[in-house]
């Protein structure tokens, strides 16, 4: 696999996954904390990354709880940023990896994580991130993404740990990639409000060029090579044709 091929489905939000009942985190019902390390540096994982001390310093900097800044890491609910369910007290890196402490809010959904982590119901995690490109870079002979630095959005409590942004939109049937079609214009449409002409094409063009690498499938350029090119367009054309009728 070529090293192009490699970057293929690390584009927006990615996630990984640990375990509350591992070694590395820890549970107190009483004081409503989690505590633990939500992620390894120097090793390899599931996904083929291998983090190195020092990838969350930036944000821990920028966003981290002893910052000014308004957009703090948080702790969320299943990744969905409509539902906080507590505050992040500690956030560091330390040799082993990076260590957070957070309080579960008196919310229904964070009573809800906090009962069913003591049951066991739940009993994962996962951190919801960013690869900054120009400090990632892949090593063929460790076969491994290096990665020098992540934005770090959140910590989530989760059912059943996301192995991809594919995975976590539940995509399953075409009416599925329908839906989140339609509820992807009516996002962009709003995030363009009440920009000028200029900041409205460049988003659109990000968007298209993401698209478009996210449907490239080189093993069947040859064949496919209009079928694939072509779609994504048309889809993309149409998208911002629905934008500028709203």
């Amino acid at each position: 696999m070529s090293k192009a091929n490699k970057y293929i489905g690390r584009m927006g939000i990615q996630y990984k996954t640990f375990s509350i009942y591992s070694k590395d985190v820890n549970y107190d019902g009483e004081s409503r904390t989690i505590s633990g390390y939500a992620a390894i540096f120097g090793n390899k994982d599931k996904a083929g990354d291998i983090l190195i001390k020092g990838c969350f310093s930036k944000s821990i900097q920028d966003r981290g709880p002893e910052s000014a800044a308004n957009d703090k890491i948080i702790m969320l609910w299943m990744h969905n940023m409509n539902e906080p369910i507590g505050r992040i007290t500690v956030l560091n890196e330390d040799d082993k990896g990076l260590y957070f402490e957070a309080i579960i809010d008196d919310v229904p959904r964070g009573n809800q994580a906090i009962k069913q982590l003591e049951s066991g119901t739940l009993n994962q995690f996962s951190i919801g991130y960013q690869y900054v490109w120009e400090n990632c870079e892949y090593d063929a002979e460790k076969d491994a993404f290096i990665v020098k630095e992540v934005k770090l959005h959140e910590i989530s409590v989760v059912s059943i740990g996301c192995n991809g942004e594919t995975e976590y939109l539940g995509l399953k049937t075409v009416e599925d990639a329908e839906r989140v079609y339609e509820e992807l214009v009516g996002e962009i449409a709003e995030v363009c409000s009440g920009m000028n002409a200029q900041k409205q094409m460049k988003i659109q063009g990000i968007i298209s060029k993401a698209m478009l690498l996210a449907s490239f499938k080189p093993e069947s350029r040859k064949t496919t090579l209009k079928e694939g090119a072509d779609a994504p367009k048309n889809k993309i054309k149409s998208m911002f044709n629905n934008l500028k009728t709203r």
